[in-house]
């Protein structure tokens, strides 16, 4: 929301679906006229409170301008407790997932996706028998 992280300048060759004008755009269409504040923790993961989210695995784009947001994102989420796991897709986009089928990178991703949610799950499931 503060778009102030460096990865938005040092990306933006890079970027192929974002930009800091629509970035600027879309945090004025959902905040704009509103009295929240870009640092308002409702608004603002950076700032919310993330001590007690549950266990997740966090996937960006290498080349998105939001890398540094999301990195940012995964190291406050695990300094609050949170079992974080963090990856890089090379070369990726933000949605960089839409590649599913046609993309390597993105069909591993996903892989690894699954089974780390099949992990999850069965651990769950032990503990529910």
């Amino acid at each position: 929301m503060e778009l102030k992280n460096d990865t938005i300048k040092s990306n933006a060759k890079n970027d192929k679906l974002l930009t800091r004008p629509i970035l600027e755009r879309f945090r004025e269409t959902w905040l704009g006229g509103s009295d929240n504040a870009w640092n308002d923790p409702r608004v603002n993961l950076l700032y919310a409170d993330l001590v007690g989210l549950p266990p997740m695995q966090v996937y960006y784009g290498d080349q998105e301008l939001l890398v540094g947001e999301i990195v940012e994102f995964a190291k406050r989420a695990k300094n609050a407790g949170v079992d974080v796991e963090l990856h890089s897709v090379s070369e990726g986009q933000h949605n960089f997932i839409l590649g599913a089928g046609r993309v390597p990178e993105v069909d591993e991703a996903i892989e690894r996706m699954g089974q780390w949610l099949r992990s999850r799950l069965s651990s769950v499931k032990g503990r529910a028998a």
